[in-house]
């Protein structure tokens, strides 16, 4: 797996959505040397390339950043700002461990945003988006590593200097990045 973000200035919203489309761009002429290939969607929004199968891709952006992860193996990435938590998400959305690591952290903000961005990967990496049941995929957090996570998945964490937290979900044959490669457009 290989793994892009752009920073997008702040409050510009279609400019993430544009910025992630443009990251992946990007990814498939650094990754695959090829120009972007057509793009269609699932039966649930999933983009794909209907032409290039064997290329798996993700975005994701948020508050003044872009995601694009790409591989040849099923992938979610998700990334998020760090702010204020969200109370009701949080008793909705996380095991009573999750809720229990989040309400005793130094840094509950962060540790929020780290487990969610954790399920949101993962959900994408499914497919299913988030009408799965948060709360059944269950994360434990040691330091910087994720200690607990779904079976047959793998998972990375990365948090930038910019207040924005990146997690990354790969299949377990795929090998996740040791790096966050960060473009500027």
């Amino acid at each position: 797996m290989h793994l892009f973000a752009a920073p997008v200035p702040a409050g510009k919203k279609a400019l993430e959505h544009e910025t992630a489309y443009r990251l992946l761009a990007y990814a498939v002429q650094e990754v695959y040397g090829l120009p972007l290939p057509e793009i269609a969607c699932d039966s649930r929004g999933k983009p794909f390339f209907p032409q290039r199968q064997e290329i798996c891709f993700n975005l994701s952006h948020c508050r003044g950043l872009a995601v694009c992860g790409i591989s040849a193996f099923p992938l979610g990435v998700d990334c998020e700002s760090i702010r204020s938590l969200r109370e009701g998400v949080l008793r909705r959305s996380f095991a009573p461990e999750e809720v229990l690591a989040v309400t005793e952290s130094p840094q509950p903000d962060e540790t929020f945003f780290r487990f969610w961005t954790l399920k949101e990967a993962f959900v994408k990496a499914l497919g299913v988006g988030i009408s799965y049941p948060l709360h059944t995929a269950v994360f434990a957090l040691d330091g910087g590593d994720v200690t607990r996570h779904p079976q047959g998945w793998q998972f990375r964490q990365f948090r930038l200097d910019s207040g924005h937290v990146v997690s990354c979900c790969g299949a377990s044959e795929d090998t996740l990045p040791e790096e966050l490669h960060v473009v500027s457009f």
